[in-house]
């Protein structure tokens, strides 16, 4: 009895064999080029547009003698806030090394990341806001 059931496995098995090949279609990869972005600078901000202009990160820094703050805004192609990562060290550590990404509206969806005892400020508030009309 058990070598009949095996018999019909394995003749099972194998009528399926040329199915499972007739999916396969094997097609040349095409490479994937990153969009081209421009870089430049505005006052204290480094912008970098899109292909279309539009500016899609914002970044900028500053540094004392004992500490270092470090931001980076994105944005959509319509020119909304989607996300802000803050890196902010000082002579005691790391203070913040956090994530945020925000919806259509700008609302908080998600937060991940480090923030020493104390410091509670939300992320949106060291987002810079681009200047009018800013363009690279």
């Amino acid at each position: 009895m058990n070598h009949l059931r095996a018999f019909f496995l394995v003749t099972f098995l194998v009528a399926l064999l040329p199915l499972a090949a007739a999916g396969v279609v094997r097609q040349p990869i095409k490479p994937v080029r990153p969009a081209p972005f421009k870089t430049c600078t505005l006052g204290e901000l480094r912008l970098m547009s899109d292909a279309s202009g539009k500016v899609r990160f914002a970044q900028y820094g500053q540094q004392y003698p004992d500490n270092t703050l470090r931001v980076r805004q994105s944005y959509d192609r319509f020119g909304r806030l989607t996300g802000v990562s803050v890196a902010w060290s000082g002579f005691a550590g790391q203070m913040v090394d956090a994530r945020a990404s925000y919806d259509m509206r700008g609302q908080l969806i998600k937060e991940t990341g480090f923030r020493a005892r104390g410091f509670t400020t939300p992320l949106k508030s060291y987002v810079k806001p681009l200047p009018k009309g800013a363009k690279c």
